[in-house]
């Protein structure tokens, strides 16, 4: 299996002394101190929050954030509220010791332990109320997992931000397409990196067949016979900001070796891995994990889709095509022309 690196939480709890409902999430490299959040509503606004506990960690915290300001804006006393809880949370993890306290939930998590998990939440808030209930969700994550839930998110964001244009110009529209290794955790923005800096990466697709053989010839234990499966690191060559309808991000090219170039489009809040070491480790166990990750990949883009991603922009998997109408009409009829058969055949078994 691919070698986990971070833990993550998400929980609800209840008060049923004050009838106030927090909601807040841990997210923390294996064995070490979290980072963490939370808000807290009454009663009379718990209706207004949408949050699936077990959603994946990216989208969580997305909706998290968005709701979370969206009530602070709203009730002031909804953000007096959080900040209250929020200070009492620091305080109570610093009395329990940061490490230990991460230390413990990475154990509980790679259990797989749910009651164990529970009552670490509920011992946490024990003094902000008497009697807490808890729900959570949690779960294991690598970088692989993180690098491709924000490939997603930016793949959806193509066509409404109109960085297609951008990724049509004449001199990228013929280079590889690379998507750096995502650290929440250790990681640096790339307003951080500097020209020549190493960045970690993968190579998600390669229009020329002469480049993408190339590519496998130079880093032969990287590729399988489709893809690039184990990351690699280059030289960052180029960076632009790039400000989309919404949001920024940066537009890079990085040194793959031999006079060979490639392009990608991270958004600008996101970290991407920055230390050596970690790396290592990551290619080291990646051999590991491999059919795993290739998996992931799939998700990101299917060698179907190559071709139109590094044309244009990356295509929607399999898995989020819309049914259009004419399809559906097709399988109504169908269905009923197999009724009608089997109409007929149970009537003459019944004369």
């Amino acid at each position: 299996m691919i070698l986990l690196d971070f833990y993550f939480v998400a929980y609800k709890i209840k008060s049923r002394i004050t009838a106030e409902f927090g909601f807040g999430f841990f997210f923390g490299k294996i064995n070490d101190p979290p980072e963490y959040d939370v808000f807290v509503v009454p009663t009379r606004l718990v209706n207004q929050i949408v949050l699936d506990l077990n959603a994946d960690y990216g989208s969580f915290v997305k909706s998290f954030n968005q709701q979370k300001n969206r009530l602070f804006a709203q009730y002031p006393e909804v953000d007096d509220m959080s900040r209250e809880l929020l200070n009492y949370l620091k305080s109570a993890i610093n009395m329990r010791g940061p490490q230990l306290f991460g230390a413990e939930i990475t154990a509980a998590v790679k259990d797989g332990d749910e009651e164990l998990v529970r009552y670490i939440v509920q011992e946490l808030f024990k003094d902000w109320a008497p009697k807490v209930e808890a729900d959570v969700a949690f779960k294991q994550l690598s970088y692989e997992d993180i690098s491709a839930e924000s490939y997603m998110q930016l793949w959806e964001e193509f066509e409404a931000e109109n960085l297609s244009e951008v990724m049509k110009r004449a001199d990228l529209i013929e280079l590889p397409e690379v998507f750096p290794l995502v650290d929440p955790v250790m990681g640096k923005p790339l307003s951080e990196f500097d020209l020549g800096d190493t960045v970690f990466f993968l190579i998600l697709s390669v229009k020329d067949k002469e480049k993408f053989e190339k590519l496998k010839q130079l880093y032969p234990k990287h590729f399988s016979q489709t893809r690039n499966v184990v990351p690699l690191s280059g030289t960052l060559v180029a960076k632009e900001l790039v400000k989309g309808k919404k949001g920024e991000y940066y537009l890079i090219k990085v040194d793959l070796g031999e006079g060979l170039i490639g392009k990608g489009m991270v958004q600008k809040s996101i970290k991407i891995m920055a230390d050596y070491t970690r790396f290592q480790e990551k290619v080291s166990s990646a051999s590991i994990g491999q059919q795993e990750w290739e998996k992931k990949l799939d998700q990101m883009v299917s060698a179907e889709q190559q071709p139109k991603l590094v044309q244009t922009v990356p295509t929607k998997p399999e898995f989020f095509t819309k049914v259009g109408s004419g399809d559906l009409l097709m399988a109504f009829l169908i269905t009923l022309l197999i009724i009608g058969i089997l109409l007929i055949v149970s009537y003459f078994f019944l004369i």
